[in-house]
């Protein structure tokens, strides 16, 4: 049978050849327009909603997808979400020689480098035999005015193999456990402009074997502190947070920052260091308790000014306005918002104790009032033996003391000095004969200035005792 082709035209190669070189042309000028025209973030919002419709997650529906987001926002506040930042420091420890794709940063303050998975790159690993595959995610949060972004992780697994994920979530918060507790370098946290942790290295130098302290209130204070972390069991038999509060009170320069830090160093916790004046209400005050660590101190300092707590003195005006009410500190001291963790120390600073509410003062709120003194003569031989090595720590060494140390004894029965100003003599130079005599030096200066002070008090009492007596006889006489 003869079939007729009449009426069918075949496009000839020439013609085929036209349209595609025209098509060409077109998607160039397409193409270059997208690149030209249309913003970067815009284009590579396009391509990332390109990819993911396109991904195996969209198209496989025998995959479950896991999302780990930064923040938990469940409960109207914005919490640090823990099993995040496990899965954060976990992925950084295995990223660096496997992924194809890394972000990397330092802190200003850190040694190390911190790894993490760029935007849209994927990390897979294998665990009892299964594959699970890791994502980070950085998606814009149009809800916020603070923060244009919310950062998450996915991670996917075969459905089937779904129950794994919880062993898996377990495996990581173990291997994050037992980091941050084999860890060598504590964090200072301190509050950044958006009203969350930001967190450095704290190096702090200060031990207790170098703070200048009287030898029994440190011992003592040592005693506290082991007793406190032994007993998990004891607090949650009698129905008591696990926690401890410190008062350290005292004039300026007398050591209260340099106990805290050797108070971290002893038991490797975190610190927290919270400006209250920077707090804007009790519910921001609340969220900032959620997000800080067990295994914490969380530091006030100079709790008698930083905010306007009124004072137990009649007449005392606050110095400031305060954004946070006594109620609201006292629920974060010792209230239902204090028990949100464990193993945790709360310190207060202050130069003038009596200028405190007594409502702060009690027992459960601030267990142990600290007195940071006067430089004293033992406190002073531990600071001879950090910044001159001399051997003073035996009792009998004390007979083979240089001769000056008698007489700097009986001045500091006589002179109140702070450890820090004899430090900065200390630091004058490397010659222990010249160091001793320019403290000897500072101690009778300042026994000058006391003495000096007290005859013009003297002199200033004494004139107005004869005003007072002159306006009684004018007094008088206009009375007579």
């Amino acid at each position: 049978m003869n079939m007729s082709l009449t009426g069918m035209s075949i496009p000839s190669i020439a013609s085929l050849f036209s349209v595609y070189a025209s098509l060409s042309a077109f998607i160039t000028l397409l193409q270059q327009a997208f690149d030209q025209f249309i913003p970067e973030r815009v284009r590579d919002y396009i391509i990332e909603k390109i990819e993911k419709w396109f991904s195996i997650s969209k198209s496989d529906p025998c995959l479950f997808k896991l999302v780990i987001e930064e923040s938990d926002d469940s409960e109207g506040y914005h919490c640090l979400n823990q099993v995040f930042e496990a899965c954060d420091k976990y992925l950084s420890t295995k990223l660096s020689n496997t992924a194809n794709c890394l972000k990397v940063s330092r802190q200003r303050a850190e040694d190390t480098l911190n790894f993490r998975l760029a935007q849209g790159e994927q990390f897979k690993e294998t665990f009892q035999g299964k594959e699970l595959v890791w994502s980070y995610v950085i998606s814009s949060n149009e809800n916020s005015r603070q923060q244009d972004e919310k950062r998450h992780f996915e991670l996917v697994i075969e459905e089937k193999h779904k129950e794994l994920l919880k062993s898996y979530l377990n495996y990581v918060l173990s291997f994050f456990d037992e980091m941050m507790e084999s860890k060598k370098d504590l964090n200072l946290h301190t509050l950044s402009m958006y009203m969350d942790w930001h967190s450095v290295e704290f190096k702090h130098p200060f031990t207790f074997d170098s703070l200048a302290m009287d030898p029994g209130l440190k011992k003592s204070i040592i005693d506290d502190l082991d007793r406190f972390v032994k007993r998990k069991e004891f607090y949650k038999r009698v129905g008591k947070a696990w926690k401890r509060g410190y008062l350290l009170y005292g004039p300026p320069g007398t050591g209260k920052s340099s106990l805290i830090a050797a108070m971290a160093n002893y038991l490797k916790f975190d610190i927290y260091d919270l400006q209250l004046d920077r707090v804007d209400s009790d519910s921001n005050l609340k969220q900032l308790m959620l997000n800080t660590n067990n295994k914490s101190i969380l530091v006030v300092e100079d709790i008698d000014c930083c905010f306007g707590l009124p004072s137990s003195r009649e007449g005392d005006e606050p110095q400031t306005t305060s954004k946070i009410s006594l109620s609201g500190l006292l629920n974060f001291v010792d209230g239902l918002w204090s028990s949100c963790g464990d193993e945790r120390i709360i310190i207060f600073t202050t130069n003038h104790k009596e200028k405190l509410d007594p409502a702060l003062l009690r027992a459960g709120r601030m267990d142990v009032h600290i007195h940071m003194s006067y430089l004293t003569m033992p406190a002073f031989r531990i600071l001879a033996s950090n910044y001159l090595q001399m051997n003073l720590h035996d009792e009998h060494e004390h007979e083979h003391e240089h001769p000056l140390f008698g007489e700097i004894e009986r001045l500091l029965q006589t002179v109140n000095v702070t450890a820090a100003e004899v430090s900065e003599e200390m630091l004058r130079s490397d010659d222990t004969e010249v160091v001793l005599r320019g403290v000897v030096h500072l101690l009778k200066g300042k026994k000058c200035d006391n003495k000096e002070t007290k005859e013009k008090q003297l002199t200033l009492s004494l004139s107005d005792k004869d005003m007072n007596l002159q306006v009684g006889k004018e007094e008088n006489l206009i009375k007579f």
